[in-house]
């Protein structure tokens, strides 16, 4: 008689367990074990810095859990940075390891008939010939073989099987419920702020603004009970509100709900007993390894106690930043692709000249900059400028140029007063007049140009897309540039939902 298989121990639940860690053993690897600097960028190149992180890591580290720990967690993203060159998919290898059932394998795209690649032996390997270059020529096996079969099928290219929450996906639709919630906290917003703080609070969504909601929670409430039983009042209800925004203001993420799904499986998505059902929560599905958080479990953990030796362990609300990824040059070009804004050409071309920093996140006033450089906005220098006629001009033409020749501006003309008090330009031959002010000969009147660039937007008939001004957050040390994005509303939306903008 031949005795059952546990099912945990099955390769398929082996596998599942396996790819369930993931995210976890990203964010460990990311977050804990390299350096700030480290490449995080799932690109080939960072597997050379990657491989030299562990060599070091084991001539340093003696302890062998702490060991275990690191090649863990480096083999989770030397398996995905594997499979963004060959394709395919996470497998599991059956056969015992020590005192392990088996080790997860990457097995390339099906077309390449390449054997799996284990990441635990090929970290083993780089570490026992410390050369340094272990990775990279597995990598480059990867890569001969995949350009063998471009060569006899062109235009074929590998496919990576999505893998769960590491893997970018698309946004829920939203709910209804979320819809009427973000519209009844945002026109509650001036009011929460009266009955919060008395009106005494600058609710600019900085990232130190957090402190004083933090503070003004625990003054509010004593114990957890308190707040759970205000937690539908207009106070908590805002204060959760403000949670969010300042996050998805500051690192791009999205407002989502799950409704309630009565066929759901207990403590699944959509049961009663998952703590993201019904819960409006911020979230980031279109970054890799994205941050989540449920504003109201975030105020609650405030008042649990959490108290060793009399001081309270755990960071506060700022510390819920940094699980979340700011956005990128790379994310950035994914979504004005997605949404058609640019062509792929486009993309991989701008993406090509910034390729040393394109995954480097960015801070709020750096992704108009970005916009910019996709060629969808424009900007206008808040420093000092070398001639306002010719900045203006600049202006109103590469706003033109944007509309594909629905609109052309010439003779762009200023004069008047000592600085020139008088912006005159032709739009497609129609004379335009625009009051402007100015300091001095350096510095543009932005007022003026919120007004005059609406003047560059296409006639409503032919075109839906206009010019809409970027408010976003302003951090120290920011550039106060003024930028303005051309899209339609329904892209307008979207670029502000995921990439923490506000349009006007």
């Amino acid at each position: 008689m031949i005795a059952e298989a546990h099912p945990e121990n099955s390769p398929q639940k082996l596998l599942q367990a396996w790819t369930d860690d993931l995210p976890y053993q990203l964010l460990l690897l990311e977050k804990v074990h390299l350096p700030e600097d480290f490449s995080f960028d799932y690109c080939p190149k960072s597997l050379a810095e990657l491989e030299t992180c562990l060599l070091e890591h084991d001539d340093s580290v003696q302890e062998s859990e702490k060991r275990t720990e690191f090649v863990e967690s480096a083999m989770a993203y030397l398996g995905e940075v594997l499979l963004g060159v060959a394709g395919g998919a996470w497998g599991w290898h059956a056969r015992p390891v020590g005192d392990l059932p088996g080790q997860p394998v990457v097995c390339p795209d099906p077309d390449l008939g390449l054997s799996p690649v284990a990441p635990m032996l090929l970290i083993s390997y780089a570490l026992r010939v410390r050369t340094g270059t272990a990775f990279a020529e597995e990598t480059e096996r990867l890569r001969q073989a995949v350009t063998a079969r471009q060569q006899e099928i062109p235009g074929w290219r590998p496919v990576k099987e999505h893998t769960p929450h590491v893997d970018p996906r698309l946004p829920l639709p939203e709910d209804p419920v979320l819809t009427a919630w973000l519209a009844e906290r945002k026109e509650a917003l001036s009011g929460w702020v009266e009955d919060a703080f008395a009106g005494a609070w600058r609710w600019n969504f900085h990232p130190d603004t957090l402190d004083w909601l933090e503070a003004v929670v625990k003054q509010r409430f004593a114990t957890v009970e308190e707040f759970d039983a205000a937690r539908d009042e207009p106070f908590v209800q805002g204060a959760c509100w403000y949670l969010g925004e300042v996050i998805r203001r500051n690192k791009g993420a999205v407002w989502q709900y799950i409704p309630f799904d009565p066929d759901a499986e207990p403590w699944a998505l959509g049961s009663r007993e998952n703590v993201w059902t019904e819960m409006p929560f911020v979230d980031q599905p279109d970054k890799r390894v994205g941050g989540a958080a449920v504003p109201l479990g975030c105020l609650r953990e405030l008042l649990l106690d959490d108290e060793v030796h009399g001081e309270r362990q755990g960071g506060g609300l700022r510390d819920e930043l940094f699980w979340f990824r700011a956005s990128s040059y790379a994310h950035v070009g994914a979504l004005l692709t997605r949404m058609g804004m640019v062509s792929q050409e486009k993309a991989d071309s701008v993406l090509a000249e910034c390729s040393a920093f394109a995954h480097h996140q960015l801070t709020p006033h750096e992704v108009p900059g970005a916009l910019q450089e996709f060629g969808v906005a424009i900007s206008a220098h808040a420093d000092g400028v070398d001639d306002l006629e010719g900045s203006y001009t600049w202006i109103l033409e590469e706003a033109a140029a944007l509309t594909d020749g629905a609109v052309t501006i010439t003779d762009v003309r200023l004069h008047g007063g000592e600085y020139g008090e008088t912006l005159e330009f032709a739009r497609n031959g129609v004379l335009v007049t625009q009051d402007t002010e100015h300091r001095s000969h350096k510095y543009l009147d932005h007022l003026a140009i919120m007004e005059f660039i609406d003047h560059v937007d296409p006639d409503p008939g032919d075109d839906a897309r206009r010019f809409h001004q970027v408010q976003f957050v302003y951090l120290r040390e920011a550039n106060y540039d003024s930028y303005y994005v051309f899209a339609t509303p329904e892209q307008a939306t979207v670029l502000e939902k995921e990439l923490g903008l506000d349009l006007r």
